[in-house]
């Protein structure tokens, strides 16, 4: 009975979104899948020049950067907004368009973690996907680290949090790659 009610709590978010706009079922953006992930890797490539130019002291002095500049916080920034380009090309690909995060980061679960609310068309078309829960934790999880390092003064926590979530973005976008690709 659990179960049920938090299954239905959820496709009742997932409605209240699609009424309210901020999602909707749109089979023609589709097409858009790639596009997403081209940005996702976009991201990527933003988050790991910023992340060198924190240990590159040449590059630094080359692209005439003060040496007190730190830029863990748009590392953190370009991470999240890499997994979230990624998670939208995954909604793409099953006719889902989204314009707020917390919708898609619950279409997420309900589409690709808990498989069972998939038509048979949506479940073709990502029968390869095996979303773990916890890799769209890793999508929730990123979006409230990069909140603290974008609101945080603490360089260090900042820091900590750049290091994980370069790691943490390549496994979802690469993951998404794969899904977005299995056809």
């Amino acid at each position: 009975m659990a179960t049920f009610t938090l299954l239905s709590m959820k496709m009742e978010k997932i409605d209240f979104y699609l009424k309210n706009g901020q999602v909707a079922r749109d089979k023609t953006i589709a097409n858009l899948a790639e596009k997403y992930l081209n940005k996702a890797k976009n991201n990527l490539v933003t988050m790991r020049v910023l992340s060198e130019i924190n240990k590159n002291n040449k590059s630094r002095k080359l692209l005439n950067i003060p040496i007190d500049y730190d830029s863990n916080e748009w590392v953190v920034i370009c991470g999240y907004y890499a997994m979230y380009s990624a998670a939208l090309a995954l909604l793409a690909k099953i006719g889902f368009r989204s314009k707020n995060h917390s919708a898609t980061i619950i279409i997420l679960e309900e589409y690709f973690v808990k498989k069972n609310q998939l038509n048979k068309e949506d479940l073709l078309l990502i029968k390869n996907a095996q979303f773990q829960k916890e890799e769209v934790e890793k999508l929730s999880e990123a979006r409230h680290k990069r909140e603290i390092a974008q609101y945080s003064v603490t360089k260090q926590m900042t820091k900590e949090i750049a290091e994980k979530i370069i790691e943490d973005a390549y496994q979802f976008v690469n993951k998404a790659e794969l899904i977005i690709n299995s056809d």
